[in-house]
C-alpha cells in the first residue's frame, strides 16, 4: 500500500458521488432537507459524508469495515506501528480501550490525564501512582525521571505503566531509558501522546513514544495535526495487547461511528505523509519567530529551555507585571479577540499547529505587546511567589473502581479529617488530584485546599459552600 492514498475518504466520497437513494439511517438522508439554519452556516452538503454503514469500494465489496482497516494499517506503516486504530471519542477513548484490559497494578504519574483514572475505574487493575514533582519556579508538573519509576517498580510489580508524552507544558521525560528500565522488568509500557502526534515529523522535536520503545500510543490526532475535533489514533507494536485493545473497543465505542471522523482522519494521514515533514517544520519556524518577538517585550518571561521540548506550545508569564496567568488569558480573549489554549497561576499557553499564518503569530504578539504597555503603565507590582508545597498523597481505603461506585453523600471540607473521599479533587491547572476516591482525607489535605480557595485556584470537585463528596458512613474504617 502506498501513502498517496487514502482509501477510505475516497470509498466515502464515491458514495456521495454515486448518487445512491439512501433508503438507511441516518434520518437526514444525506441532505439538509428542512434544516435550513444548518444549511446557511455549514453548506448543502454537510450531511452528504454522513452516511452509517454504507460506502463505495467494488474491490473491498462496499464493506466499510475492510476499507477501514485498509486505512487504519496505513496510519501504522506511517506512524512506525504494527497496528493502528481510528477513534471517534478522542484521546480518551482510546485510553480507555487501551488500559481497560488490565488486571493487574498500573504505574501511573499523579498528574495523568483524567481520561487514564476513569480507563482505571472500567479495568480490573489498580493505580499505582507515581508523585508529582514540580519546578520550583514556573510550578509545572514534571515528568517522572528513571529514578522515581525504577522506585516505583521496586515498590511493586506493576503490569504496566503509563506515561505521559509530552507534558501540557511540552516537557518530557527521557522515556528510552525508562522503556529499557520498564522492559527488563518485563512491564507494558503506554504513553499517552496527546500532544505529541506531530512530534515524528521532525528532527528538532523529541522521539516519539513508539520510537523510545512504547508498546501502545493514543495520540489526539485533532489537537496537533489538524484533524476533526474528536478524532484520534491508537498504534500499537505489542500484537497480543492491541488484540485485548480491539476488544475493548468493541464494547466502548459506538456502534455507529462518525464515518466522516474515519474519513477525515485517513485524508490527514495521506497528506502528513506528503507534506508533514514540511508542514511541521513551518509550524516550528512560526513559533520561533512568535518566541524571538515575545522574547523583546519587557514584563515577558518564557518557559526556559531546559523545560521545554516542544517549542510549539509557547508558554509565557507576565507575572513581573502583577498579572496571573487567568488574567492574561481573560484579558487576551476580551479586550484582543485572541482565545489561548490554557491558563495558571503563572503562565498562558498559546499553541502553534500546521493550521497556524504569520497572521496569527503577529496578532498574538501584537496583543501582548499592547497588554504589557497597558499594565506598565499602571505601575504594577510583580506577582506574589508562591510554593507548591503539595501534600503527601493520602492513605489508600478502597481501590479506585469500588470507591467510584459506593454511596456518598455531601458534607463541608471542614470535616472530612478521616473520611474516605467520593471523588477528585483537582486543582486545576495545572490538573494533579490532591486526592482521589478511595482515598483519606488527611489535615494537610484539607489545609492545601483551603489555600487553593483562599487564592481562587479553581479546584474541580470542590463543591459551593467549601463542600466535598464522601463514601456514606465510613466511621468504621
Amino acid at each position: 500500500m502506498t501513502q498517496d492514498r487514502a482509501p477510505f475518504w475516497e470509498a466515502l466520497v464515491a458514495y456521495d458521488q454515486g448518487g445512491v437513494i439512501p433508503f438507511h439511517t441516518p434520518g437526514h438522508k444525506l441532505s439538509t432537507g428542512p434544516f435550513a439554519e444548518i444549511e446557511k452556516i455549514l453548506g448543502s452538503n454537510v450531511f452528504a459524508l454522513d452516511p452509517s454503514d454504507q460506502i463505495q469500494n467494488s474491490e473491498l465489496g462496499h464493506d466499510f469495515e475492510a476499507v477501514l482497516r485498509e486505512a487504519e494499517q496505513l496510519a501504522a506503516d506511517l506512524f512506525g506501528a504494527m497496528n493502528s486504530l481510528f477513534l471517534v471519542n478522542g484521546t480518551t477513548g482510546g485510553l480507555h480501550c487501551l488500559l481497560m484490559p488490565t488486571t493487574g497494578s498500573v504505574l501511573i504519574p499523579r498528574f495523568s490525564h483524567q481520561a487514564v483514572y476513569s480507563a482505571m475505574i472500567l479495568s480490573q487493575g489498580d493505580c499505582v501512582y507515581v508523585p508529582v514533582s514540580y519546578d520550583p519556579d514556573w510550578l509545572i508538573p514534571l515528568p517522572p525521571t528513571v529514578d522515581q519509576i525504577e522506585q516505583g517498580l521496586a515498590a511493586t510489580r506493576p503490569e504496566a505503566i503509563l506515561v505521559t508524552h509530552p507534558t501540557y507544558y511540552g516537557t518530557v521525560s527521557d522515556l528510552e531509558a525508562l522503556t529499557r528500565l520498564c522492559k527488563k522488568h518485563g512491564v507494558l509500557v503506554f504513553a499517552d501522546e496527546a500532544h505529541g502526534g506531530h512530534f515524528l515529523f521532525s528532527s528538532e522535536l523529541p522521539a516519539t513514544a513508539l520510537q523510545c520503545g512504547a508498546d501502545a500510543v493514543v495520540q489526539s490526532t485533532h489537537k496537533t495535526l489538524g484533524s476533526l475535533t474528536q478524532t484520534s489514533m491508537l498504534h500499537a507494536k505489542n500484537a497480543s495487547w492491541y488484540a485485548k485493545t480491539v476488544q475493548a473497543q468493541r464494547v466502548l465505542q459506538t456502534t455507529s461511528p462518525s464515518h466522516l471522523f474515519f474519513a477525515v482522519l485517513d485524508e490527514v494521514r495521506r497528506v502528513l505523509a506528503t507534506q508533514g515533514s514540511s508542514l511541521v517544520e513551518r509550524a516550528l519556524g512560526l513559533a520561533q519567530t512568535c518566541v524571538q518577538q515575545l522574547s523583546q517585550i519587557d514584563g515577558v518571561e518564557l518557559l526556559p529551555a531546559y523545560l521545554q521540548s516542544d517549542p510549539t506550545k509557547i508558554v509565557m508569564s507576565l507575572r513581573q507585571l502583577g498579572l496571573t496567568g487567568i488574567e492574561v488569558e481573560r484579558a487576551l480573549r476580551v479586550d484582543y479577540n485572541i482565545q489561548v489554549e490554557l491558563s495558571d497561576y503563572y503562565s498562558v499557553i498559546a499553541l502553534v499547529s500546521v493550521g497556524d499564518t504569520i497572521k496569527s503569530i503577529q496578532a498574538l504578539v501584537d496583543a501582548v505587546r499592547d497588554l504589557t504597555k497597558r499594565r506598565s503603565h499602571l505601575g504594577a507590582r510583580p506577582l506574589p511567589r508562591h510554593a507548591m508545597d503539595m501534600p503527601d498523597l493520602p492513605p489508600v481505603v478502597f481501590g479506585l473502581r469500588e470507591a467510584f461506585f459506593r454511596k456518598k453523600e455531601i458534607i463541608p471540607l471542614k470535616h472530612a479529617e478521616g473520611r474516605v473521599s467520593g471523588d477528585f479533587l483537582t486543582p486545576y491547572p495545572p490538573g494533579v488530584p490532591i486526592i482521589a476516591p478511595g482515598e483519606q482525607f488527611t489535615s494537610g489535605i484539607i489545609e492545601y485546599l483551603s489555600w487553593c480557595s483562599g487564592i481562587s485556584w479553581p479546584v474541580r470537585g470542590l463543591m459551593p459552600g467549601q463542600n466535598v463528596s464522601v463514601l456514606e458512613d465510613n466511621s468504621r474504617l
